[in-house]
């Protein structure tokens, strides 16, 4: 067998590994189990691919997602490396005859997702395959406490024992020591060892944009496009934000296309290649687009909706720059879409009464103590939606009510276990709420690093675990607020200027921050109960001679410039650091449509 180097410059044609890279294909070639933890774009899938290719036997590899797997097979071909996929975007023949010419030793590499194992097929195959050894891609999958948890994932760990546990290698980008130490449980990793290389992309900057609404979030997005060159993808919260963003880019003459579930798998696959080979300049996708996805040239990760967890926002973020090269990460930020993501949680599951409800169901349908059906057929009977079902089946098999016999042709088969006591049920039901909490818990991290005035790399690097000391010519919106002023090439001149740093003025010596309405009111000089003690501010009615209307615009194009925040419901005005060294420097800050105005009386600022 080739040294590690030599088969590197032989089957790759590199000729040094990246950092880590070496010592954990040391491991897995050692024979031990191994977890992985490196950053996107640091070569994850190089760990398995070299010891397959030195072996004589098969390396199984579990993927989440044909895409994935598509692009791993078409990457592993151009070296020539007997790999291939077996899913079920395949005609029937098709599975079968590359699951016989797994069983007779074709091919290093087979990819397949984790709900295969349930296939009877499949599982006969294997016991007439040489498995060397089993990779776990994006195993961050099989943790309830992460944040892209597959219940088809679960079944794994008694999987590769039912195969006398051959050697495991894991790999994930994104894992905190929790989700971390649940993989090695959940897999039932031996005397495994770890490599984590630390989280920190230099060359990504990290930026914050406050944008109240969906008007001022296409604003930003105008003008990202119009700042950053090369490619760019733009995460949404839902479909229908992926296909509105996507048309409004293409009013703006602008090569885009979406991309979520719930499109033909083959316009999912169109728009995708149709990315990869730079004949669209942007994807605007659900969280269902880019895992695995290796475009190496993108510039800008925007996200127009905040996703429900930092370990979800750093992968997503993670795929621009993957090149080494100068990209921009870029979070639209609104109080109210964390509405979006709470709604996600609650329902992610299904509660007590629909577990019950899943369960009745089922037995009614058993005949033998058996049930045979097509997941879309039992969905319609039990009037669950597609994740609530699968979570359902998973927390029933777990309780013991059922075992999964393995799919055939298209049909799921259980075999219905003894009556449950209630007690079981309840309690895999409050195992469901105590992950809820942990969400919310991860969701509201999600806020505070779009809200914080401090450092958002190291606020990554922090929640990581990782002690990183982050340095980066670019680092954050932040940081660039701190060190520099850019926006402010002069002293503020013209009365409209004044007005502007007046309005930070209020910002700033309001304590705690003042509501929207209650600081434009007070600086117009609205008489309203509601003011409070501002109706004794010393700014009060300074702006009377500006509308409402013009407060609000003011207010929006110093959000989206970074030098205040708009934060919560009704969203309070704070100022940022960098609106703090404008108001020091009485810089002249440029906005569009200034309104004329009497004179200000420069000494208030």
């Amino acid at each position: 067998m080739l040294y590690p180097e030599a088969a590197l410059q032989r089957h790759f044609g590199f000729s040094i590994f990246r950092p880590g890279q070496g010592e954990a294909i040391e491991a897995v070639l050692r024979g031990q189990d191994t977890l992985v933890v490196m950053p996107t774009g640091s070569g994850k899938s190089l760990i398995y691919q070299l010891p397959a290719l030195v072996s004589e036997g098969t390396t199984l590899v579990f993927s989440p997602l044909l895409a994935l797997m598509k692009d791993q097979v078409d990457s592993l071909a151009a070296f020539s490396a007997a790999a291939t996929t077996i899913n079920s975007s395949l005609p029937t023949e098709e599975q079968a005859r590359r699951i016989e010419a797994m069983a007779g030793g074709a091919y290093r590499l087979v990819f397949v997702a984790p709900e295969r194992v349930r296939n009877a097929a499949f599982r006969r195959a294997l016991s007439r395959t040489r498995i060397d050894r089993v990779a776990v891609d994006e195993a961050h999958c099989i943790s309830q406490w992460g944040h892209d948890f597959r219940p088809d994932y679960l079944s794994l760990g008694r999987f590769i024992e039912s195969l006398d546990h051959p050697p495991v290698v894991a790999l994930t980008a994104t894992a905190t020591h929790a989700v971390r130490d649940d993989i090695v449980v959940r897999l039932g990793l031996r005397e495994s060892v770890s490599i984590v290389t630390g989280f920190n992309r230099p060359n990504l900057s990290f930026e914050v944009l406050p944008t109240p609404d969906d008007a001022a979030k296409l604003r930003a997005l105008r003008g990202l496009m119009a700042a950053v060159p090369g490619a760019a993808v733009i995460y949404t919260g839902t479909r229908k934000e992926a296909e509105a963003v996507d048309a409004f880019l293409r009013g703006l003459g602008i090569s885009s296309a979406h991309y979520h579930a719930g499109l033909p798998a083959e316009s999912r696959r169109e728009a995708q290649e149709r990315f990869m080979a730079d004949e669209t300049r942007v994807m605007v996708a659900t969280n269902a687009f880019g895992m695995g996805v290796d475009k190496p040239d993108i510039r800008l990760v925007a996200h127009y909706a905040l996703p429900g967890s930092i370990e979800a926002y750093y992968q997503e973020a993670g795929r621009a720059g993957r090149d080494g090269q100068p990209s921009r990460c870029v979070l639209l930020y609104s109080p109210r879409d964390r509405a979006l993501q709470e709604w996600f949680i609650d329902n992610d599951a299904p509660t007590l009464a629909e577990l019950r409800g899943l369960l009745a169901t089922l037995s009614r349908l058993a005949r033998d103590g058996q049930v045979r059906m097509s997941e879309i057929e039992l969905a319609r009977r039990s009037r669950l939606n597609e994740v609530k079902l699968r979570v359902g089946l998973s927390q029933l098999a777990q309780a013991g009510a059922l075992t999964h016999l393995g799919d055939e042709q298209g049909q799921m088969g259980f075999e219905m276990g003894p009556r449950l006591a209630a007690e079981r049920l309840t309690e895999t039901s409050e195992a469901v709420e105590q992950r809820r909490a942990h969400k919310r818990e991860r969701l509201g991290q999600m806020v505070a690093y779009a809200e914080g005035l401090t450092c958002r790399r190291r606020f990554i690097l922090g929640y990581f675990g990782d002690v990183d000391t982050a340095p980066a010519e670019r680092c954050c919106d932040v940081c660039l607020a701190d060190a520099t002023l850019p926006d402010a090439p002069r002293e503020a001149q013209t009365t409209a200027e004044w007005s502007v740093l007046l309005v930070l003025e209020a910002a700033r010596s309001v304590a705690g921050g003042a509501s929207r309405t209650r600081l434009t009111h007070m600086l117009r000089g609205v008489r309203a109960a509601s003011l409070g003690t501002l109706a004794r501010h010393r700014l009060f009615g300074k702006l009377g001679y500006l509308s409402q209307a013009n407060l609000d615009a003011m207010l929006d194009q110093l959000a989206a410039q970074g030098y205040v925040r708009l934060v919560g419901d009704p969203a309070a005005v704070t100022i940022t650091s960098k609106g703090s060294a404008a108001l020091r420097a009485h810089a002249a800050i440029h906005l569009s449509a200034l309104p004329g105005s009497p004179a200000v009386d420069r000494r208030l600022i």
